[in-house]
């Protein structure tokens, strides 16, 4: 029995430079059949713990146009929360996680992160408590579908 949910990603793994803020890698994520989303949000050590993100939030849309978009209540970092001191040891890696419940969302989600200092950065989400089980790798959002 294959889980109600589906893998979408929020930041293809990229190098950002100080100040760069990256959110259009993907497109914005389609959370359409969904009722909750793990957002994690995954930095490389900073240089100094300062050089936490500058922006870390989530904005919504009913479209995928970027003018459409706006910040969600709740999960505007500098905002609605604090956003964490950035971690400086190589074997330990900055980690964001956003909890999104989706009933009263919009359609797409999109994730903004902006660092200090270059860092390698990757997010991905989890849609869960969809209205059908994907059966395929295709409706997981993955490249292979294992198990059964």
């Amino acid at each position: 029995m294959l889980p109600v949910s589906k893998v979408v990603v929020g930041i293809i793994p990229v190098s950002l430079t100080a100040g760069a803020t990256n959110s259009s890698s993907v497109p914005p994520m389609d959370t359409l059949g969904y009722k909750l989303a793990v957002v994690d949000v995954v930095a490389s050590a900073a240089d100094v713990v300062s050089n936490k993100p500058t922006v870390l939030k989530l904005q919504e849309a009913d479209v995928t146009n970027d003018s459409s978009f706006a910040d969600v209540t709740g999960y505007v970092g500098g905002t609605d929360f604090v956003i964490p001191n950035a971690l400086t040891s190589t074997t330990l890696t900055n980690i964001s996680r956003m909890v999104v419940p989706l009933q009263a969302r919009k359609r797409y989600l999109r994730l903004k992160y902006s660092p200090q200092t270059t860092q390698l950065v990757f997010a991905g989400a989890s849609l869960f408590r969809g209205e059908q089980s994907a059966t395929n790798a295709a409706q997981a959002g993955v490249a292979v579908l294992i198990g059964g």
